[in-house]
C-alpha cells in the first residue's frame, strides 16, 4: 500500500515497564498479590508483529539485572531483536493497571520515575547504527513525554528516518499524566513533519495537535465518524502526513463497546471504513498498540486499504480478548476475524 517490503524490519522506540495488576478485578486497596507483566506502547507494538510473524526490533534503555532481563525476555521469546537496547541504568519503571468493571473505568498508577530510560541522555542512540536495514520507525507520543532528552531522541530519530527514505509510524497516544497539552503540542507538532503515517483519535488529536475537529467523546464516535475524516484530512494538510489512521469506538461501559476503523490516504483524499463490531471487552488495555501492528503488518503485505483496515480493526478487538500488554493473536486469527466482519458495514 505504501510501497513496504514483506521482509523489511519494524524497529519500535519507546519505554518498557513491568505490569503489575491486582488478580479478578480487585482495586488495590483489597488486593494481597499481583500479577507480573512487561508492557508499553511501543514494546507491544514490536510483540504483536513478531507475532505475526514479521520482522520486529525494539530500541530502548534498560537496566542490567534479572528484572530488565526478565523484561527483555518477554519480548525475544516471541521473536522480537532486542539487540538493539541500550543496557544502562538502576530501575526499570513500573506501573499498577487495575482493571475497572462496569462503570468504574480501568486505572493505571506509573511509577517511571528514574527509569534508566527516562534518565539516559539523547546521545546514547546512534540512530545512524541503529536504523541500519530498518524499513519502518515506529514510535508514539508516550515516548517524548518520558523526558525532554526522549523528546529530542524522537526527533533525531524521525529526521534520521526520513532521511534514508524509512516509513516512519507515530500514534499519538497522548498520555496526560506524562505531560501537559500545551507541553505535548509544542513536542508533537515538532515531530509531524517526519511522520509518514498517524495514528490518531478524537482523544489523542485535540490534546497532541490542538485539533478542534472531533469533539473527544469516546460515546459517539461513530455517529461522528465524518469528523474522524475531516481530521485526517486537516492533519495530512498541515503536516504532510501520506497517511491517518484512527480507531473509532461508542463505549457503553468497561465491558462493553462497539468499536470500527477508519483510513485516510492523503495522495488520493480517500478514505475506508471497517465493519463495526460489538465487543465483549475482557481487558481494554494496549488495543490501540494492536490496531497499530496489525496497520504496519496490512501495510507490509500491501494489502489494498479497504482490507488494510479491515485486519487492523480485526486486530484491536481481538486485544481487547485477551489480558496482559501483549496481543497473542497470529496472522491467520487476525485475518479470520477480518474477513468474517462484524455488525453492518458502514457505507463510504
Amino acid at each position: 500500500m505504501l510501497g513496504l517490503s514483506e521482509d523489511a524490519v519494524v524497529l519500535a522506540f519507546g519505554e518498557i515497564l513491568m505490569r503489575l495488576s491486582p488478580p479478578s478485578n480487585l482495586r488495590l486497596e483489597q488486593t494481597t498479590s499481583l500479577d507480573v507483566r512487561y508492557g508499553g506502547a511501543e514494546a507491544n507494538v514490536a510483540l504483536s508483529l513478531a507475532y505475526q510473524g514479521d520482522r520486529a526490533a525494539f530500541v530502548s534503555v534498560v537496566p542490567e539485572g534479572r528484572v530488565g532481563d526478565c523484561a527483555l525476555r518477554s519480548l525475544s521469546s516471541y521473536g522480537v531483536d532486542v539487540s538493539r537496547v541500550v543496557r544502562q541504568g538502576d530501575r526499570l519503571g513500573s506501573y499498577i493497571f487495575e482493571v475497572g468493571a462496569s462503570q468504574r473505568g480501568n486505572a493505571a498508577l506509573y511509577d517511571r520515575k528514574y527509569s534508566a530510560v527516562s534518565l539516559a541522555s539523547h546521545v546514547v542512540f546512534d540512530w545512524d547504527e541503529l536504523l541500519e536495514g530498518t524499513g519502518v520507525l515506529y514510535v508514539s507520543g508516550v515516548t517524548p513525554a518520558v523526558s525532554d532528552e526522549l523528546a529530542v531522541a524522537c526527533a533525531e530519530a524521525l529526521a534520521a528516518a526520513r532521511d534514508r527514505g524509512i516509513l516512519t509510524v507515530c500514534d499519538l497516544n497522548y498520555r496526560g499524566k506524562l505531560w501537559s497539552a500545551e507541553r505535548a503540542q509544542e513536542v508533537m507538532r515538532g515531530l509531524m513533519p517526519f511522520v509518514d503515517v498517524c495514528v490518531a483519535n478524537d482523544e489523542d488529536a485535540p490534546f497532541s495537535l490542538g485539533m478542534t475537529c472531533v469533539s473527544g467523546s469516546l460515546e459517539n464516535g461513530i455517529a461522528e465518524r465524518e469528523d474522524y475524516v475531516e481530521m485526517a484530512r486537516q492533519i495530512c494538510s498541515e503536516y504532510g502526513c501520506r497517511a491517518v489512521a484512527s480507531v473509532i469506538r461508542d463505549v457503553e461501559s468497561v465491558e462493553r463497546s462497539r468499536w470500527m476503523g477508519m483510513l485516510y490516504l492523503s495522495e488520493r483524499d480517500v478514505h475506508w471504513f471497517s465493519p463495526v463490531h460489538d465487543v465483549h471487552v475482557l481487558e481494554g488495555v494496549a488495543a490501540g498498540d494492536a490496531f497499530s501492528a496489525a496497520l504496519i503488518h496490512a501495510m507490509l503485505h500491501d494489502l489494498d486499504p479497504q482490507d488494510a483496515i479491515d485486519y487492523a480493526i480485526a486486530g484491536s478487538v481481538l486485544k481487547l480478548s485477551i489480558r496482559g500488554d501483549s496481543n497473542l493473536v497470529s496472522e491467520a486469527e487476525i485475518g479470520a476475524v477480518a474477513r468474517k466482519g462484524s455488525g453492518v458495514r458502514v457505507a463510504r
